[in-house]
């Protein structure tokens, strides 16, 4: 009986852990504003964004527009290639646009905190970006 009850638990166990693991993802769905970037704030006029429409994300790199696909594992997170347009711009909208499109394609994870989504190469963290 005790055996019974046992593997009762440890198979309860195993159907109810993979929920509360989902429960900590966040959602990546929706409009996202860059606020920071290698850890400098970036200012208001900057108009880097990312929207995700899975398995799209597309958006402004601070001078062109750009879309790709992203996949996503738990919090894993891996952009695919992207296309985008080649606009000129003045040379300091171009060197964010550099800087984020090279962030974005080095992106390995991502956490949700007080609203702002958080962007990781391994443990470091290198792009925050907010809801517009």
């Amino acid at each position: 009986m005790k055996r019974a009850f046992v593997l009762l638990l440890t198979g309860l166990a195993g159907c109810i852990a993979p929920q509360a693991q989902r429960a900590d993802v966040a959602t990546l769905a929706g409009n996202w504003r860059v606020v920071t970037l290698g850890g400098t704030a970036l200012p208001e006029t900057a108009s880097v964004t990312i929207d995700f429409a899975a398995p799209s994300v597309s958006g402004s790199s601070g001078c062109n527009r750009y879309t790709g696909s992203f996949s996503q594992t738990n919090n894993d997170l891996a952009f695919g290639p992207t296309a985008m347009t080649r606009k000129a711009c003045p040379p300091a909208r171009m060197d964010l646009e550099t800087a984020f499109t090279r962030a974005l394609a080095a992106i390995t994870r991502y956490e949700m905190a007080e609203n702002t989504l958080r962007f990781y190469v391994g443990d470091t963290l290198i792009l925050q970006a907010q809801p517009r």
